[in-house]
């Protein structure tokens, strides 16, 4: 299941409704400010924490994160069971304060089933749940997931291989940073005033490369998704026995490197993703069947044929998802476009973006 939001542009126009409108975002203040002051009790008295469902009896709706801080006024949640749609109209019981009844666009037309209701200051926000459909597979196409090469696609005519350094470089540096700050903490006393704000600057490390990471992740499979439309994934599997018998530096750059997330996004993003063994791919020639191990360009030394070792991978795996086996005489796309996961500023050149003159050659 997915959901949609659709916003609706709308403000109080008599004093009725700006009156029922005010007290009902006054409310929904006055419940988040008690559950603030609840949340500082608890962390001041050092009671024990309260469970998710205890946090949820105490509020409406459940919250995303804890409450920290105090509002005048706040934004009204509405299930499915509170509003409801009847003539063309929105209609929001508040109790004794009254109802609003918003007048819907007859532009607008909802998507699926409402399941929420967000009102704000000028924007309603009504939240509709769609059933996925089934999308028709249009190609097949092979992924070879890896860290410095975060993701390297072909349906075997082209490849698309997407630069993964800046995910590398965002989870080492969090890597170096987290050390250090815990270094840190080691030498001071635990709830003091130092040692909290360190734990409060790495909670924001985590945070910033976390969302970091994810923009990655999104963008560089939404390139996958463009190259690919409507195409059947097949993802080698990661963390096979031979990423496990590297050493201490590859090991950690494997195990920290997003590959579940990638195969997660590129599922819901095309028709699906299908994990196959990945073993040996990267070593073994599509062409004549040689296996041998190479830095990033593939050279073969029995047939001649080279291309980039990240190609040659996601050839293998499209080979695995298609005949069960990496099958010799096969011929290696003539297509390479490398692609970074972030989009281009304005002011810098579209090389980034572009193709690149490597060229695979059998």
């Amino acid at each position: 299941m997915s959901y949609r939001t659709v916003e609706l542009v709308w403000i109080p126009r008599s004093t009725a409704e700006w009156a029922t409108f005010g007290a009902s975002r006054q409310e929904a203040a006055r419940l988040w400010n008690a559950l603030v002051l609840r949340y500082h009790r608890i962390r001041r008295l050092g009671w024990k924490w309260p469970s998710k469902l205890r946090w949820e009896r105490w509020a409406i709706t459940p919250m995303r994160r804890y409450p920290w801080r105090l509002y005048r006024y706040h934004d009204v949640v509405y299930t499915n069971q509170d509003a409801r749609i009847r003539n063309g109209r929105l209609i929001l019981p508040h109790g004794t304060s009254g109802a609003l009844r918003i007048r819907l666009p007859d532009a607008v037309t909802l998507p699926g089933r409402l399941m929420e209701v967000r009102l704000s200051y000028g924007v309603v926000r009504l939240i509709c749940e769609m059933a996925d459909e089934a999308q028709p597979q249009e190609t097949v196409s092979g992924v070879d997931l890896g860290v410095n090469t975060l993701v390297a696609a072909t349906d075997g005519h082209k490849v698309i291989p997407i630069s993964g350094r800046a995910a590398k470089a965002t989870i080492q540096y969090r890597n170096k940073q987290l050390a250090r700050i815990q270094q840190l903490q080691s030498g001071k006393q635990k709830r003091s005033r130092r040692h909290k704000r360190l734990q409060r600057r790495k909670y924001q490390l985590l945070d910033r490369s976390k969302r970091r990471v994810r923009d990655l992740c999104h963008k560089a499979t939404h390139q996958v998704a463009e190259a690919f439309p409507n195409a059947t994934c097949y993802v080698g599997e990661p963390f096979n026995d031979a990423a496990q018998r590297t050493g201490r530096v590859q090991a950690q750059q494997v195990s920290t490197a997003c590959t579940r997330k990638l195969i997660q996004q590129l599922d819901y993003k095309t028709v699906g993703a299908i994990i196959v063994d990945e073993a040996y791919s990267s070593q073994t020639c599509p062409v004549c069947g040689w296996r041998s191990k190479h830095r990033r360009i593939y050279t073969c030394p029995h047939c001649g044929a080279t291309g980039p070792r990240d190609a040659i991978g996601a050839v293998n795996i499209l080979s695995l998802g298609v005949h069960g086996e990496m099958l010799p005489g096969r011929s290696l796309p003539t297509q390479v476009k490398y692609l970074r996961p972030w989009q281009r500023l304005r002011g810098q050149p579209r090389r980034s973006s572009g193709g690149h003159p490597a060229r695979c050659s059998a």
